[in-house]
């Protein structure tokens, strides 16, 4: 699908180069329109080879010795979409190529009095501008998290309270880099009139916006308010708001000596048949699409750890490796050697099933590196010999934590389960969480980590009963707050209050009281609402009332600050990671782990990405001689929203508690 957003004949020359100069510099490596329409017709114009492949191969000529991988880089998508709801803090969307563009989206939804709902005299509606990011790997159905910004024209004070309707976000170019690209090759700058392609996610749901407190020895920022005294907040968010319509795999392309039908064909068998019982099997991992493009999608067991299936496939050998060959039996020696035991697990756990005998003696080593080399890569292997050790591990050493934790969720299995459920129990704030996290993504259903929806804003989980109380809030990815252990209580006597319209009262002993005043037309109501103290009641009865996550985080936030909470809050409690590169460092020189152990908060990152992943394994040879290698480069700056908007002035957020890296 390809429509033209212009106004008149086109943009106006100021409108053009503000919306569209990040979406280009962001867009650059990108698969977006332009690449993914014209990439079979680039592998086509490659030059010509041989019929057969080159099979100067031996066990050990692996698939990631004759290939690359491609398109991992998120997909920056956009869209025009309605919010409403608003406590008359919205205004008629402005006349234009936006307007025309979210006119045209209502009456395809089969919308019949568009002009009420962008003309709404009450200003409960608001036009804005969506955005988001397909990550790489990206599963149909798998949900992202939504930017929401508003035009520079657009007079609407706050996108507090409102809710977006169903929004469609597309991939886009320009026709000035269209014709670059047709003629040169390459992109040329903002120019022409923007071009939507293809539909790859739908977003819709409640909006979060608002200001989070900071820290007790931070100040809060001052916040913009309306004559009334309503704080103005012109962006929001919608974590997993948007639902991928589409899945987008990773690219296998063939080295240019290798470059073959066949060749191709053969990398496409041994990927499926490597990983045939760790996926459905009507559905293949690998799909050979020309003689040099191999479309891979991620199996099951690895669908948290895209770095880890992305690893192993590229350490698949081409040719199958016989019981008794002497690559497996090299493998089989280096697994029980410490500075050698994590490269050869990931290898052996490329030869698949096969390996299980041989990780399992791994698993009765006296190192814990080797134990946990062979528990890991048996866990992705769909067998669960190593979980114990594996919750052992991610308990006595930081430094294994979160890779362990992994391993444990993809396990998917009961005893994983109780592992997960085990570890919440604990003291550590990191491994309870990490624990947590980890049983939720690897079934959310669980009821250990069932969560309970509140106002259709966030999830409230009430978890590890019997165990010491714990706050956990998250700044990013998901709206949820988890309150770990039975008494986490709100201890008066206090009155504090919440937003604008909301106080909560909580005396020296008795009831809380939760009150809501808000203006109706030109009169004041007032609504109340009791609980006990306990902080998931309260919770509860706030999201009756219409409060938010916003709401439930500022008030959790002025209740830790006034000292009023009888457990502690954190922020972002993930586990910290060190790369694999690190992590084989520490195993050549460091047997027990005490420094991987103190170094992992200094050097470790609480999220992975494959966009600058390094997917070759270490060897002695790179190993530097001093120091572990620094971490890894940080991602770019892949912020969304500015094609479809100017620069975004974000609410002030909770700063984590424990540092992240992306």
């Amino acid at each position: 699908m390809a429509a033209n957003a212009s106004r008149g004949k086109g943009w106006r020359r100021r409108e053009f180069l503000a919306l569209s100069t990040w979406g280009l510099a962001s867009i650059t490596g990108c698969h977006n329109l332009w690449d993914n329409h014209s990439l079979t017709n680039k592998i086509q114009s490659r030059s010509q080879i041989g019929d057969d492949p080159n099979f100067d191969l031996d066990d050990s000529t692996t698939i990631g010795s004759k290939s690359t991988v491609g398109n991992t880089e998120p997909i920056p998508v956009s869209g025009v979409g309605l919010v409403s709801n608003l406590p008359g803090t919205g205004s008629s969307a402005p006349p234009g190529g936006w307007r025309t563009m979210l006119e045209q989206s209502l009456k395809k939804q089969g919308v019949t009095n568009v002009r009420e709902f962008l003309d709404d005299p009450q200003r409960r509606t608001s036009l804005v501008l969506v955005s988001a990011l397909i990550p790489p790997g990206a599963r149909k159905g798998e949900l992202i998290d939504v930017e929401i910004t508003l035009p520079e024209e657009s007079k609407t004070t706050s996108l507090k309270g409102g809710y977006l309707h169903h929004c469609e976000l597309y991939t886009y170019e320009t026709t000035g880099n269209i014709r670059a690209m047709l003629r040169e090759g390459k992109r040329v700058g903002p120019s022409g009139d923007l071009k939507l392609g293809d539909v790859w996610a739908v977003a819709s749901g409640e909006l979060i916006a608002g200001q989070f407190l900071p820290r007790r020895d931070e100040v809060p920022e001052e916040v913009e308010k309306d004559a009334e005294g309503r704080p103005l907040y012109r962006s929001a968010r919608i974590w997993g708001g948007a639902r991928v319509t589409r899945s987008r795999p990773y690219h296998i392309l063939l080295n240019p000596a290798d470059q073959n039908p066949r060749m191709a064909a053969i990398v496409a068998e041994r990927l499926n048949s490597t990983f045939h019982n760790a996926t459905d099997a009507s559905q293949k991992v690998a799909d050979a699409k020309t003689r040099e493009l191999i479309l891979v999608h991620v199996p099951y067991p690895y669908r948290n750890n895209h770095y880890r299936f992305l690893l192993v496939a590229r350490h698949v050998p081409i040719l199958p490796t016989p019981p008794q060959s002497l690559y497996r039996r090299r493998l089989e020696d280096e697994l029980l050697d410490p500075a050698t035991c994590l490269t050869a697990a990931v290898k052996l756990e490329a030869l698949g099933m096969s390996s299980v005998r041989a990780l399992r003696v791994g698993l009765e080593s006296t190192s814990p590196w080797v134990r946990f080399a062979a528990a890991e890569a048996l866990a992705y292997l769909g067998q669960s010999d190593g979980a114990a050790e594996l919750a052992r591990l991610a308990e006595e050493h930081p430094a294994l934590r979160a890779p362990a934790l992994k391993a444990l969720a993809a396990l998917d299995d009961a005893a994983a389960a109780d592992r997960l459920v085990e570890l919440m129990g604990r003291t550590d704030p990191e491994l309870r969480y990490g624990a947590f996290l980890a049983l939720r993504l690897a079934d959310d259903q669980h009821a250990a980590v069932r969560g309970i929806p509140i106002h259709r804003s966030y999830h409230l989980h009430l978890v590890a009963p019997g165990t010491p109380g714990m706050v956990h809030l998250t700044s990013s990815r998901r709206a949820e707050i988890v309150l770990f252990g039975d008494d986490v209580l709100f201890r008066g006597p206090f009155t504090l209050p919440v937003g604008s319209e909301y106080t909560v009262k909580v005396p020296a002993s008795g009831p809380a009281t939760l009150t809501r005043i808000v203006k109706v037309k030109d009169d004041w109501m007032e609504r109340q609402v009791t609980c006990p103290p306990e902080v998931g009641s309260v919770l509860m009865a706030l999201g009756q009332l219409g409060g938010g996550y916003a709401e439930a985080v500022e008030l959790i936030r002025r209740a830790d600050a006034a000292g009023v909470l009888s457990s502690a809050v954190l922020v972002d409690a993930i586990p910290l990671e060190l790369n694999l590169r690190q992590l084989a460092y520490f195993a050549r020189h460091d047997p027990s782990l005490r420094r991987a152990d103190a170094e992992v908060s200094r050097l470790g990152v609480s999220r992975t990405s494959v966009e600058n992943a390094n997917l070759t394994l270490p060897t002695p040879e790179t190993d530097p001689t001093n120091q572990p290698p620094p971490p890894p480069r940080p991602p770019l700056n892949r912020e969304p929203g500015r094609l479809f908007g100017p620069k975004r002035h974000e609410p002030p957020s909770t700063p984590p508690i424990i540092p992240n890296n992306k």
